[in-house]
Formats: structure tokens, sequence, C-alpha cells
């Protein structure tokens, strides 16, 4: 599983990424796979790569913040997604602070995938983990 988030939404991040941990499900955190003087593209390009899932956490923040690095990995999960034979998956995590209209405003066609809403913006729901 790729996590593509903004730090801002790091204390959510972390505590998604404890419960795939515990299940022992293979998760790509940025800030775990990189080192002093390793190169940040090919180490997220790799995590990209090596994922069958790309779970994507959109926020405010997210939406907002629309990094050139959350926009380079949203662009990779959805060519992943299109090219690919298997069962790679985009799946969407909206946080309780952003609405439909701010999703379709910043990229339509994640609308169009189903998503998991978040009701409490703290909680780490583990009902995604069997989807997995």
């Amino acid at each position: 599983v790729f996590i593509c988030h903004v730090s801002e939404d790091e204390n959510y991040i972390i505590q998604l990424k404890e419960a795939f941990v515990r299940e022992k499900i293979d998760v790509f955190f940025a800030k775990d796979e990189l080192s002093w003087g390793c190169e940040l593209h090919r180490v997220i390009n790799d995590g990209l790569r090596d994922s069958k899932y790309g779970l994507v956490v959109l926020s405010k923040h997210f939406v907002n913040k629309c990094s050139k690095w959350t926009s380079s990995e949203l662009s990779s999960l959805h060519s992943k997604s299109r090219l690919s034979s298997q069962d790679d998956r985009i799946l969407p995590i909206w946080k309780k602070d952003i609405s439909e209209a701010e999703v379709g405003a910043f990229d339509m066609t994640l609308v169009g995938i189903k998503a998991l809403k978040k009701e409490k913006s703290t909680d780490c729901d583990s009902a995604l983990i069997p989807l997995l």
C-alpha cells in the first residue's frame, strides 16, 4: 500500500500506517523509506511501482497544498491504474473536513472512485484493512 498524503495530516497517516503494520500489510510511508543522501524521486517511484494499492488521503490540507510531490504521486497512481492489467487500485479516504465539491474542484476523477469517508478527523478506521 502506497500512502499519498500531505505532512499536515501526518498524525492520522501514522495511525493508519501502524494499523497496516499490525495486520502485516506492507506499506510504503515515505518518511520511513527516505534516508540522508537518497534520491527522493527514485525512492518514491519505487514505492509507487511496487504497491498494489494507492491510498490517497484527501483533506483540506491536501487540496489546498497541492504540492509537486502529491500531484506527481496522484498522477502516477492514475497512470498505473489505467495501464495495469492487475487489480491495482486507487483507494481514496476523504477526511471529515473535505466535501465532494472540494474534491471535484481538485480532481474530478477522484469523485468517481468510491471513497471511505471519515466521520471523525482523527480516528483510524480499521474497516479499510479487510478491503486490501
